[in-house]
């Protein structure tokens, strides 16, 4: 197809076509007589991202799209959370307009906004006007990362009851953390979302499919053995131990667990399965010395529960999630609570 047939059929203009051509979005192939020639492959991509365009997502948002397609519903929940945060800033600067309005006098000129304390423009009112929009549940985007390796499965009806369900018991139960969490999700790249998603895939997936045990068993003694010798990954425990990592293992111990276990059967397995390694470790009295070693590199900050409810259930998938790679000045700079 010519550009002008894809104009047509698209309703974009010839300049926006030539745009995504430069941006390398798409790349058709050129006739003989030097003209583009795009195939229906280009037509697809083309209407894909004229339809994020016509959300407001900025180009280079698409480009990460398309780079990392398994991120689409990260990409749409942060756009929704930035524009949320755009809108209480703007609610924020029509406060100081209105007071500048109520203050002024009517022949007033520029010079008179001297007069008025810096206060009023230095430091804006906290308004928090977008929070009272649910546009978007941003449980349901965080039950996604949390889930991840086990949602490449067919979303059929009843799964998707499941899933709507599992939204909702996550917005209902972790409602004040869910912010921490949120917070330091969007600070994050597509990259490292997707890097992460995908070790935790394959450590799953391995848990899954292997028949032993004991291969297991010493993959978390060796992970307890690397917590407690490594000073970095101790100081993003101990930061995130009470926002994040906690909460998370309590994810895993409410209605959500048995949601889970209909909505996939390798969730199920691999809870049995790791529910029996982390019984194995901690009822073995020998591994009592680690044990007891890693308590105190962690300050306190770790509980040996029963089974799922142990805090090795976190240290087995620690080296792998979303924050263990993360500065702590970065971490905390990120924790602080927005302007706006």
């Amino acid at each position: 197809m010519r550009v002008h047939e894809v104009c047509k059929k698209t309703g974009l203009s010839r300049k926006a076509v030539h745009f995504y051509i430069q941006e390398g979005l798409i790349s058709p192939a050129k006739n003989e007589n030097g003209y583009y020639d795009l195939n229906e492959s280009d037509l697809k991509t083309l209407e894909i991202i004229q339809r994020l365009r016509q959300l407001d997502l900025p180009i280079e948002v698409i480009h990460e799209a398309f780079r990392y397609p398994i991120s689409l519903n990260f990409f749409l929940h942060r756009h929704v959370y930035q524009r949320k945060q755009k809108i209480n800033e703007m609610a924020a600067q029509l406060e100081v307009i209105r007071y500048l309005l109520e203050t002024i006098p009517c022949n007033a000129t520029p010079e008179f906004l001297l007069k008025l304390p810096r206060q009023h423009f230095d430091t804006l009112p906290q308004i928090r006007l977008a929070d009272s929009m649910d546009v978007v549940s941003d449980a349901r985007m965080i039950a996604i990362l949390l889930l991840a390796p086990f949602l490449d499965i067919e979303v059929d009806p009843y799964r998707q009851f499941l899933w709507d369900r599992i939204s909702s018991e996550l917005k209902l139960h972790f409602k004040e953390n869910l912010k921490y969490l949120q917070r330091l999700i969007y600070h994050l790249s597509a990259q490292e979302i997707q890097q992460s998603t995908e070790a935790q895939y394959a450590l799953f997936l391995r848990l899954s499919q292997g028949e032993s045990l004991d291969p297991f068993e010493t993959e978390l003694l060796n992970q307890c053995r690397r917590l407690s010798h490594d000073e970095h990954l101790q100081s993003i425990w101990i930061l995130l131990y009470e926002f994040i990592l906690r909460p998370n293992l309590e994810f895993y111990q409410s209605a959500i667990l048995g949601l889970m276990m209909e909505f996939s059967d390798r969730f199920t397995l691999c809870m049995q399965r790791l529910e029996a390694i982390l019984l194995r470790v901690q009822n073995n009295p020998e591994h009592l010395p680690l044990i007891q070693e890693l308590k105190e590199a962690l300050q306190g900050k770790f509980q040996l529960g029963q089974g799922l409810n142990s805090d090795l259930f976190l240290v087995y998938t620690f080296s792998c999630s979303l924050f263990s790679s993360c500065a702590q000045q970065q971490l905390q700079d990120w924790l602080k609570p927005p302007l706006f």
